[in-house]
């Protein structure tokens, strides 16, 4: 419901105030997360960036044209079948989870991964995953579409060698990246636990307003230069020093986050903005001061780093690379790199679904290790599309990557915009190899901040336009009639997108069920079942309509309990039934509450157990004065004991047969 409002307001907004609506709600981004966990107390982080990506993508669905692309030409078939791909997968995966089912999808009961996840935290997860790759796409167009505008209005009086104006949310973005950092470094000098939670208060690691260290510390590190560069742009006076002060500001936070991520992605490009100021100062007297202002920003930082009860990246870094560490360490990265590759071997097609690999990779470490493996991503950018979209829908992506570093490697940088191009460079040239042993664009605030970067560093290192009329810089910008190779393209992009998601529909079926995926890793697996609870009868687990039981066997010998509590059983009797795949285990009428049991002897070696449940009706206990609005069906207990003689009241075993 919030992210509704929010996606409408949005709209409404941005009908009125354009772009500046835009820099409000990506500027409210990293704010988000906090308010919402201080105001909810739930630390669901992905949740609260979906409600702040509705309201960005109904920012942005005002300024979106729809008949004509502004993204430069070699872009749009790859960004378009990546957009094209997602759109049409994601529905297939949220079935596929839900056991095919549209009862399934709010199936709280059924446990997805070893990650302990169960069905609708499984789906939110691969809604958020596209959702932010998604809006990012439009948040590309967009700034590529206000770049137009900008260059259109000035266009009588338009000179080629002027740099363009950046987006106004820029300035969105390094503005609430510098208010997370006030809080980063309160936290690190005052309470560490000032709103933030989970691990990082021990971890001694500042987490700012995102509720993650490590996006936070990303996020700090790149808004620091880009605030430096984006300042002059607003025409403030003390511009030298607000830009010293928003520097400084941003990277003792990222500091304080303690994230060695973070130190990679802005350290390239903090050093050639350093190396650029410099080589300036030497030619403009006017700039004499600069040497001056950056030691005053590294003393700055040095004391806040030193004052602070934070851990620093530094740290971190000394720890990771101990005397045992290896280069192998670096690729496996704790599991993940492991899990990866044994992905990519298995599903080298269709990959194992957008969304998909930080949870059922505690399922893949389980038959791997027999441990249990943290939720998180491959630790590798190219590997972990690769094992999520497979090796043909992960091209278009794969493509643009490369596009992006010939760009990086070969453009040169303009005279009149050389500190602010080599500045964007090197953040571009960090975050490619932060994503080389990470993944720090999976967070939607970094990816919306490396995409500004790509735009505007495409954008300063493009051919100028010439000078010249309105109506000819229109005709100059406009897009021409696509050619045959470019149908040609298009039309195989289609058959990507259309095949991964007709892929996965079959996979669905298959080796990726729920069922398949926790048969294959030995876990317990309960669909149409509520979660299990404490009843005056003993620890029982209620079920819908139907329901199915999928269960690792520990011994031989299984025992299910069960009982309805109908009010109105005595007058309506409810028919039970409980059947396996190959035979029927219960079949009877219920008239009352009363706890019945049934004993089962499992044939040799058989190491799971499936059967299914059904009752002719449901009843909700808020119809009879209570506040549970649950349907509850018929109450479930199945145990499994080490000899017959445990259960004294089981007059006989009966055995199973076995299912062919």
């Amino acid at each position: 419901m919030v992210a509704a409002m929010g996606f409408i307001a949005g709209i409404v907004c941005s009908r009125r105030w354009k772009s500046t609506m835009v820099a409000a709600v990506t500027g409210a981004g990293t704010i988000v997360p906090a308010l919402l966990a201080a105001s909810i107390h739930v630390a669901a982080i992905n949740a609260f960036y979906t409600v702040w990506l509705a309201a960005l993508f109904g920012a942005l669905l005002p300024l979106t044209p729809r008949d004509r692309w502004e993204l430069p030409r070699p872009w749009r078939i790859p960004l378009g079948v990546w957009a094209l791909t997602l759109s049409l997968a994601w529905p297939v995966l949220i079935v596929r989870e839900a056991g095919l089912r549209l009862g399934g999808l709010r199936d709280t009961g059924a446990l997805d991964s070893w990650a302990d996840l169960n069905t609708p935290q499984v789906e939110s997860w691969i809604l958020h995953a596209v959702l932010a790759q998604l809006v990012a796409l439009l948040w590309l167009e967009s700034l590529y579409i206000e770049s137009a505008m900008d260059r259109l209005k000035r266009a009588p009086t338009y000179v080629g060698t002027r740099p363009s104006e950046p987006p106004r949310a820029v300035h969105g973005l390094w503005i609430g990246a510098s208010i997370a950092s006030v809080v980063a470094i309160y936290q690190g000098t005052v309470n560490m636990a000032f709103l933030s939670g989970g691990i990082w208060p021990g971890l001694h690691r500042a987490a700012g307003t995102l509720l993650d260290a490590n996006a936070y510390g990303s996020v700090a590190a790149l808004a620091g230069p880009i605030a430096f560069v984006s300042i002059p742009y607003l025409r403030i006076r003390h511009t030298r020093a607000a830009q010293a002060a928003v520097l400084a500001l941003n990277w003792a936070g990222a500091w304080m986050s303690g994230s060695r991520t973070a130190m990679v992605c802005g350290a390239f490009g903090t050093l050639l903005l350093v190396y650029e100021l410099l080589r300036a100062g030497r030619r403009d007297d006017s700039a004499r001061e600069t040497p001056s202002l950056l030691a005053g920003v590294a003393v700055v930082v040095l004391l806040l780093a030193i004052g602070s009860g934070a851990v620093g990246p530094l740290k971190r870094m000394a720890e990771g690379a101990g005397p045992n560490a290896s280069l192998r360490d670096l690729w496996t990265r704790g599991g993940y790199g492991s899990v990866a590759t044994r992905m990519i071997r298995d599903y080298p097609l269709t990959g194992v679904g957008v969304g998909s690999f930080n949870w059922m990779a505690a399922d893949y470490w389980r038959t791997m290790a027999q441990d249990k493996l943290p939720f998180d991503n491959a630790q590798n950018w190219w590997r972990h599309q690769v094992a999520e979209l497979g090796v043909v829908a992960s091209m278009p992506i794969l493509i643009w990557s490369v596009l992006i570093a010939w760009f990086v490697l070969t453009r040169r940088s303009r005279p009149e915009a050389r500190i602010e191009t080599q500045t964007l460079r090197g953040l571009l040239v960090g975050v490619g190899a932060a994503s080389m042993l990470g993944m720090p664009t999976q967070n939607p605030i970094v990816l919306l901040i490396f995409f500004y970067v790509v735009a505007r560093f495409e954008m300063l290192t493009s051919a100028p336009i010439e000078t010249g009329s309105a109506p000819d810089f229109a005709k100059a910008t406009s897009g021409k009639k696509a050619g045959p190779y470019v149908r040609l393209a298009w039309i195989a992009g289609v058959v990507i997108a259309v095949g991964y998601a007709g892929g996965h529909l079959v996979l669905a079926r298959g080796p990726l069920k729920p069922l398949e995926r926790a048969a294959r890793t030995n876990r317990d697996y309960m669909s149409g079942t509520y979660a299990s609870e404490l009843l005056p009868q003993g620890q029982f687990r209620w079920t819908k309509k139907h329901a199915t039981f999928a269960l690792g066997t520990t011994s031989r010998f299984l025992v299910i309990r069960y009982h309805i509590e109908h009010p109105d059983a005595d007058t309506q009797p409810v028919r039970l039934r409980i059947t396996t795949p190959c035979e029927t285990l219960v079949d009877e009428l219920r008239s009352n509450a009363g706890v019945s049991a049934r004993a089962f002897e499992l044939p040799e070696g058989q190491d799971r157990v499936v059967f299914e449940t059904d009752v002719s009706r449901t009843w909700q206990p808020s119809q009879f004065g209570q506040a549970d609005t649950r349907e509850l069906g018929v109450a479930i207990e199945a145990d499994f004991i080490g000899t017959p003689s445990v259960v004294a009241s089981q007059q006989r075993w009966i055995p199973l047969k076995p299912c062919v």
